[in-house]
């Protein structure tokens, strides 16, 4: 059976990092001083109740799972599930429970975002003195100062868009019929929602979408007010309810659409817009922005509107473009986050753009910012389709306005001239992490790479497989630290490795770990039992003569029989659970102390109250491991 690293190992990972806490940390920009941050705490986070994100991963740990738990939803490409917590359990207590499973990878609530912009005035019908000319779109706009601010009129004189490049726009849906869209190319829109909700609609009940859209992707030679890339096609993703509700299901969902999408379509260039953001490092958001990314998608999002460096998400994974909002003088709004996952800046105050019910209005926040930056990397994949997302990226960042990085307007005002000018010098790398932790048909074990910066971030995260290697791509030259935790099952013990490295531009960092993997496993048979039992569970006290690591399974006997496995120490403590080994039967391997303990056998039962015979054969195996 497959044993892979379960949430506890991250969290050891995590807590040897911060020395006795765990990480990672936050920095404080007068005092340089670490504040601890603890990933896996859900305290304060708003998530859905009865609902749980769950990696595993191959089928047989998914089976597992459907006895206990109903699977709502599954991302086979990500090795992610959306199970129902069990009748008895909360969401956090079955979180808990689940990093007893060897077969689970991580576990989390299914969190919810926001979306945050401040809001302006409605303007119903706007003046025909705000038409553009289509020759001369810099004739007649004053109220939209943002595009003379980015230099927008010369970039148009460069291109204004090419139909073979999508600009997606991940939010609240879009007013496709707004009359200021009547000549615009709306494709494949998709909904998200219907996947949990069932319900079948694109429509926008906020507003936000369409403000975003509209800024992003107008078409400025017809209408009344023009967005950045004119004559790009718009794919509406909703991803809120219509109860007002954004969680990360509905976020998985996008990123993965698009990302098939990509691979279905690829005469189409894809650039996202995610004006949301939330709480919480949330890792399996974080794998399907990566699938995105992997899919030649680049998504470009709103930094927040907490004024101070508040870090939130997806602005600060590594990878996206994360924009802060500015004013018509170049400096940050005074709302806008402030953080060194900033890569731009862009105009973000009253902004004018469409609204619902037909209407128009000025909106203020990063949310306003992030589509003028995406509607420009459209523009960007219009000019030269052949970039890469992280060339995208860098591009956008290189050719900003302003003076070298600062966390308030990242590397400067976004200057769309200059970003369709020469392409820059790649300021990014990939680090390469090799292990010795290969899964093949002798050993089957997985490790956890976590990589943090200079700061003590947490800024990539993955494991070990089949290669027993990891590649962290859109890595900025910095010093970091590389930590390797790989969890022997044998011996209950964590090993834990720690590397530095320095990242330089354009060339690929590499780190290498050796863990003391096993090359030899003796087991020898210390107790045996064939149990037929028609009440259903067996209870068998045990006494461990000699510290060492064992092995508790059931298999086959007389017929089949769905087993769940649980030990108990002598002062009755539930120590270890298990019910997922060879899809029916149970196996517990650990390293126990002398002394007496409980094996309580059961038929399995959903209910948790045993119905069917107990029919299965016991074994316990002492096991002996050279390295």
């Amino acid at each position: 059976m497959k044993k892979i690293l379960t949430l506890l190992s991250v969290l050891a990972v995590i807590a040897l990092f911060a020395g006795c806490s765990l990480v990672p940390v936050t920095v404080d920009n007068e005092t340089q001083q670490p504040a601890v941050t603890d990933l896996f705490n859900f305290d304060g986070l708003d998530y859905v109740e009865g609902e749980v994100l769950v990696k595993v991963v191959n089928d047989v740990q998914l089976n597992a799972l459907t006895k206990n738990a109903i699977v709502l939803k599954e991302w086979s490409n990500l090795g992610w599930v959306l199970v129902s917590v069990p009748a008895g359990e909360t969401t956090i207590s079955y979180i808990e429970k689940l990093r007893r499973e060897s077969g689970i990878f991580l576990a989390q609530p299914n969190l919810r975002y926001e979306i945050d912009p401040i809001a302006g005035e409605t303007i119903n019908g706007i003046m025909g003195d705000n038409e553009i000319n289509a020759t001369s779109p810099a004739a007649r706009y004053s109220s939209q100062w943002g595009f003379e601010n980015i230099n927008a009129e010369a970039a148009w004189d460069i291109t204004t868009g090419d139909s073979n490049v999508i600009v997606a726009i991940v939010d609240t849906g879009v007013q496709v019929d707004h009359p200021e869209f009547s000549d615009k190319v709306f494709i494949d829109a998709y909904d998200t929602t219907t996947q949990l909700s069932g319900e079948n609609n694109m429509h926008d009940l906020n507003g936000h979408g369409t403000h975003v859209a509209g800024i992003a992707a107008d078409n400025g030679s017809t209408g009344k007010i023009a967005g950045v890339a004119w004559d790009c096609p718009i794919l509406p993703v909703r991803v809120e309810d219509d109860q007002g509700s954004i969680f990360t299901t509905y976020l998985i969902e996008a990123m993965t659409y698009l990302g098939d999408y990509a691979a279905d379509h690829p005469e189409y260039r894809i650039v996202a817009n995610m004006s949301i953001g939330g709480r919480g490092y949330n890792f399996a958001f974080k794998d399907a922005i990566d699938y995105a990314f992997d899919n030649g998608i680049l998504l470009v999002t709103s930094a927040g509107n907490d004024s101070k460096r508040i870090i939130s998400y997806p602005s600060a994974y590594n990878g996206v473009v994360s924009v802060a909002a500015s004013t018509p003088y170049d400096i940050r709004a005074d709302f806008s986050t402030q953080g060194w996952w900033n890569s731009v800046a862009a105009p973000g105050v009253e902004i004018l753009s469409t609204y619902i019910t037909d209407d128009y209005t000025n909106l203020q926040g990063t949310s306003m910012a992030s589509p003028f930056v995406t509607g420009a990397a459209a523009l960007l994949l219009s000019k030269d389709s052949n970039l890469t997302p992280l060339e995208v990226k860098n591009q956008i960042e290189m050719t900003a306005r302003g003076e070298g990085f600062n966390e308030q307007l990242g590397y400067g005002i976004l200057d769309i001239e200059a970003l369709l000018g020469a392409l820059q010098p790649m300021q990014y790398s990939s680090l390469n992490v090799t292990t010795n932790i290969i899964s093949d048909d002798v050993y089957l074990g997985y490790g956890v790479i976590s990589v943090f910066n200079s700061n003590g971030k947490l800024i990539g995260f993955g494991t070990t497989g089949e290669s027993g290697n990891y590649l962290f791509n859109a890595i900025k030259p910095d010093d970091y630290t590389v930590t390797l935790s790989y969890y022997d099952e044998y011996t209950n013990d964590y090993f834990v490795d720690t590397d530095t490295v320095t990242v330089v531009a354009d060339q690929e960092a590499v780190v290498n770990f050796t863990a003391p993997i096993p090359v030899d496993v003796i087991k020898t048979s210390v107790y045996s039992e064939d149990i037929s039992n028609p009440e259903g569970y067996r209870q068998i006290p045990i006494t461990i003569a000699q510290e060492g690591s064992y092995e508790f399974v059931t298999s086959f006997y007389n017929e089949n029989c769905d087993t769940e496995m649980y030990l108990y120490d002598d002062d009755d403590n539930l120590i270890a659970y298990n019910d997922d080994y060879q899809e029916m039967y149970s196996r517990i391997l650990m390293n126990l102390q002398s002394g007496d303990y409980v094996v309580y056998i059961q038929d399995f039962s959903s209910s948790g109250i045993p119905n069917d015979p107990l029919n299965c054969h016991f074994e316990i195996y002492s096991v002996e491991v050279s390295y």
